[in-house]
């Protein structure tokens, strides 16, 4: 379970640092977190944005803490079908960051959706339970 609980981990903190990526400056609405949208900015800020560093910081925070949630959350419940199931090999971090922010940026509906429905989603559509 450890192991599987620190993967889960490995996707969470991944899927939020995007590699080459044109982003929008940060702004300091996106820290209030209104939509998946605020989380993609923060998340895909880049290292010239002057507000990189606590963009980042606010982004792994927050990705790290809705993902244990969710992944403690599906552990405790008795239903038979998960939300997710990791990949056996789980992505690097850089990769898995561009992949969230990329599949996010191209679904409007999930940009409008709180950040931690856009997070289930994600995880829903890309590491389904066979």
């Amino acid at each position: 379970m450890k192991r599987r609980f620190i993967a889960f981990s490995a996707i969470a903190v991944g899927f939020f640092t995007v590699t080459g990526a044109q982003a929008a400056p940060v702004s300091q609405d996106d820290f209030q977190l209104a939509t998946t949208a605020n989380l993609v900015s923060l998340c895909s800020a880049t290292s010239t944005d002057p507000l990189y560093t606590a963009a980042q910081n606010f982004c792994h925070g927050f990705t790290v803490g809705t993902y244990r949630a969710l992944a403690t959350e599906q552990a405790a419940s008795s239903a038979r079908n998960k939300l997710f199931c990791p990949a056996p090999n789980t992505p690097t971090r850089d990769q898995a960051i561009g992949a969230f922010v990329q599949w996010a940026s191209s679904r409007p509906k999930t940009l409008g959706s709180s950040p931690t429905d856009g997070i289930a989603e994600y995880l829903a559509a890309q590491f389904p339970c066979k």
